[in-house]
């Protein structure tokens, strides 16, 4: 402003013949406050110089600071790699000398599931998390059974998907988990819940007899084991089976429960199954033909003496059935049968496997009694007590490979969720994958960090 006066006054000084001439002191005055304003001028201009170039060195500094540290956080392959410590973006991360990787995918896999305490090489460059953050964004991939983790702490990051499963989470009848059918000792506070086919005689007996259990209804929601909770202090356990090994106990199972010969049977959604049998000893006559015994109690507990007939028709029901819905309970997976009705785990403290029954039930014994389960008259320890024991009608060993990989396929849900290995007949790249390659069954860690199979139940990938 002051600047503006005094040009306005040197413009119009000395007009008209110096009729209004300025005093000298007056010129002087102006002359000061102008140089002052311009000094004022070009010291705002300077600063905002200085104050751009300033932000954009800080940036250029910032950013350069940030490539140094993704270079160290994942460092070129060098000869001459030297040991050095650096902060990660969260200031915890210190690397180790610069060595190949020790991890694999399984190891990332259950480092993501458990956290640091199963990453061998956590707080280093090679951790698992920090391997996930800088790979392509695919799904991981693992083998069955290679995770280090036990079936119950498997099954605890599984989900059952609802929308493909459904039929099976129907079958298992477990609800919302608000009531699902258990064994109970209440003086132990020891729960057990049934799976068909894996043992589940053998384990309500045991319960009944040694632990004074009781047949009735508990809540297996994750709350209800929390401090104050109904459930709380009490451990639930059950007993698994290799998926291979239990369809065919199953479909022995499902077999006779859906024959026509039944009373109040429906019709079959595979009638071919029970073709040209009107009776149970039109059955048995198949497994334990006339001129191989001397009476039909010879057939109770002896070896099929089938030609192939039932072998042959179980076959072609295995490349049938797509895997999505059982036509009788026993033919449910394990999975959904301990899981809610929306896919999500039921609360299992300990999972054995019928592999082991006798290790498991002394384990139990040992655990809640103190001493391992007395022998029974058999001399046998944790073996079947209670329940079928008598062979499989139909002949196993008619069974090709190609049907008993069929099987692993449609129980790749078990396999995967309970960290079960496939048996050898099924491991190899016997399955046609969508890109028309052979490759291997495998299991796979979604973008929710829940485990699924890598695929899913439908018509037959051999």
């Amino acid at each position: 402003m002051q600047l503006h006066r005094c040009i306005h006054i040197i413009m119009h000084s000395n007009l008209d013949g110096g009729q209004h001439t300025m005093s000298f002191n007056r010129r002087r005055f102006c002359r000061v406050n102008m140089a002052l304003s311009i000094m004022m001028v070009a010291t705002c201009i300077y600063s905002i110089v200085m104050f751009i170039f300033s932000a954009s060195a800080t940036n250029r500094a910032y950013y350069e600071n940030q490539i140094i540290a993704l270079d160290r956080l994942n460092p070129k392959p060098s000869k001459h790699a030297k040991e050095e410590e650096i902060t990660d973006l969260d200031a915890t991360l210190a690397t180790s000398p610069a060595t190949p990787p020790r991890y694999t995918i399984e190891d990332i896999v259950s480092g993501i599931l458990q956290g640091g305490k199963a990453d061998k090489d956590f707080r280093t460059q090679d951790a698992a998390h920090l391997q996930l953050r800088n790979s392509p964004q695919v799904l991981l991939e693992f083998s069955p059974g290679s995770l280090p983790l036990n079936h119950s702490e498997a099954l605890s990051h599984c989900w059952a998907t609802p929308l493909v499963y459904v039929n099976h989470l129907k079958q298992g009848n477990r609800g919302d988990g608000t009531n699902v059918p258990v064994s109970y000792s209440d003086q132990y506070k020891l729960a057990y819940v049934m799976l068909p086919k894996s043992g589940s005689s053998t384990a309500r007996y045991t319960l009944k007899e040694k632990f004074n259990a009781i047949e009735t209804k508990k809540p297996l929601l994750h709350e209800n084991f929390w401090q104050g909770g109904p459930m709380e202090g009490v451990t639930v356990i059950s007993f698994v089976r290799d998926p291979l090994s239990r369809f065919f106990s199953q479909y022995d199972e499902a077999y006779v429960r859906t024959a026509p010969w039944q009373p109040n049977s429906k019709p079959h959604p595979f009638p071919y199954l029970h073709e040209g049998m009107h009776s149970y000893q039109d059955y048995e006559d198949i497994f334990c033909p006339p001129d191989t015994r001397k009476s039909r109690k010879d057939c109770v507990f002896r070896q099929s003496q089938e030609n192939g007939t039932l072998a042959s028709r179980l076959e072609r029901f295995i490349f049938d059935y797509d895997g999505l819905d059982p036509f009788d309970v026993h033919l449910t997976l394990q999975v959904p049968m301990l899981s809610f009705v929306n896919g999500s785990p039921l609360h299992i403290t300990q999972i054995y496997n019928t592999t082991d029954s006798k290790g498991g039930w002394n384990a139990i014994a040992k655990q809640f009694l103190g001493k391992t389960l007395e022998e029974d008259e058999e001399g046998n320890k944790g073996g079947v007590i209670a329940g079928r024991s008598y062979p499989r009608r139909f002949d196993s060993n008619l069974v090709s490979v190609q049907a008993q990989r069929r099987i692993c396929e449609l129980s790749l849900l078990d396999y995967c969720c309970l960290n079960l290995p496939l048996p050898d007949v099924c491991n190899g790249s016997f399955y046609t994958g969508d890109d028309g390659e052979k490759r291997e069954l495998f299991c796979t860690l979604n973008s929710m960090s829940k485990i699924q199979p890598g695929i899913l139940p439908k018509k037959s990938l051999l």
